[in-house]
């Protein structure tokens, strides 16, 4: 799908930009402006400004693996310029110990560049992760690093590089976009002017707080000093956001679902970890009390058998949550594929996925009825 979205843009958005001609005319008769292609109109996804707030106490296995998915967009972000890619086969791995001394990162593979990696490196430290007790063993989780298809790309023509400099500056506008936290990011387009010498002048259609911020930050930037006129469009989602703009192109809501997909995907991981960490609390404590049975230990058990039941809610909450988003995205497709054949790619995946999440839904509910059976009862 992220094919559809980059062809989508091009149609688009191409021959948008003009630039004064340099070939000879006839004498008396005024330079005709150029129509230039645009192809650096790539998605920025909000979420790339993160990370979410997270509740990772007990950190777990699990938990930090799901923490590392909700990364997935800031981690995508640091590949858009291609400097940060290397030219061999892109096979990264990132592998995070959290001890006792605090956060270590180990990147395995090919195809990230110096670049790449310290920008990879810097996301992963943003995660605001739980000391560990003292004495505990060191979690560690190892998932792959995520790369997105499309690639800023210069050379082409002086509107198409200010294009890419436009895009590569988003993620230093992320205070303009902080206000908009799991909101639906608007539609938003720009027409650039650049005048021989330099000088940026920046119009949006609209005039509010959000394209005020933006103004400033474009007009800051350095965009050449060829005379060049465009329009750009500021193509954005938003994989923390809680809703899809219905109005938005149809690939670029698929896009948003994707990335809301991982999101909950990650709160799923996360949900099971702390689940599995309060089922060995209880497990631990049952021992002792088998051991030596005692009035406070029966109480203290009890109280632990709720943190499981209520690790078993939040459970299945998280995973409710995505059978949410998957269905909201097989409507999508449903939708879409009547009118352009290419959307039935996805569809067979993306119906394996809401199938056996609605499973683990039951699966889940399933397991609560089980623990609270376990649990001790007053008379134990």
């Amino acid at each position: 799908m992220k094919r559809l979205i980059r062809v989508t843009s091009m149609l688009a958005f191409a021959g948008c930009a003009t630039t004064a001609s340099t070939t000879a005319v006839p004498a008396k008769k005024a330079a005709e402006p150029q129509k230039l292609a645009i192809t650096n109109v790539i998605p920025f996804d909000l979420a790339a400004c993160g990370p979410r707030t997270l509740a990772l106490a007990p950190l777990t296995g699990d938990a930090l693996s799901g923490a590392m998915l909700s990364l997935n967009p800031a981690l995508q972000e640091c590949f858009v310029d291609t400097t940060a890619r290397e030219g061999q086969a892109f096979d990264l791995q990132a592998k995070l110990t959290v001890a006792e001394t605090g956060l270590s990162i180990e990147l395995i593979g090919t195809g990230a560049s110096a670049k790449g990696k310290a920008c990879v490196e810097a996301t992963f430290k943003k995660l605001a992760l739980p000391t560990l007790p003292a004495g505990s063993k060191p979690v560690v989780a190892q998932t792959p690093v995520p790369l997105g298809a499309q690639t800023v790309k210069f050379g082409d023509n002086a509107a198409n590089d200010i294009a890419g400099t436009l895009r590569l500056a988003q993620p230093s506008w992320c205070p303009c976009y902080a206000p908009l936290a799991a909101k639906a990011p608007p539609a938003l387009a720009v027409d650039v002017e650049v005048a021989e010498g330099g000088a940026v002048k920046v119009a949006f259609a609209t005039s509010d707080t959000l394209t005020a911020c933006l103004t400033e930050h474009m007009q800051a930037l350095e965009l050449g000093t060829t005379a060049t006129k465009l329009g750009w469009p500021l193509l954005l989602d938003n994989s923390y956001a809680t809703e899809v703009d219905a109005s938005a192109p149809a690939a670029l809501r698929f896009q948003q679902l994707e990335g809301m997909r991982a999101q909950r995907t990650a709160d799923v991981l996360i949900a099971a970890g702390q689940r599995t960490a309060a089922a060995l609390a209880f497990d631990d404590l049952a021992g002792k009390y088998k051991k030596k049975p005692a009035k406070g230990l029966l109480e203290e058990l009890q109280k632990k058998c709720a943190d499981v039941a209520a690790g078993d809610d939040a459970q299945a909450a998280a995973v409710k949550g995505l059978v949410a988003v998957l269905e909201d995205a097989q409507k999508l497709v449903l939708a879409e594929k009547t009118k352009d054949p290419q959307w039935a790619a996805v569809e067979p995946q993306l119906a394996q996925q809401l199938t056996s999440s609605t499973a683990e839904v039951v699966r889940v509910e399933g397991q609560k009825k089980n623990d609270l059976n376990a649990c001790p009862k007053a008379k134990y």
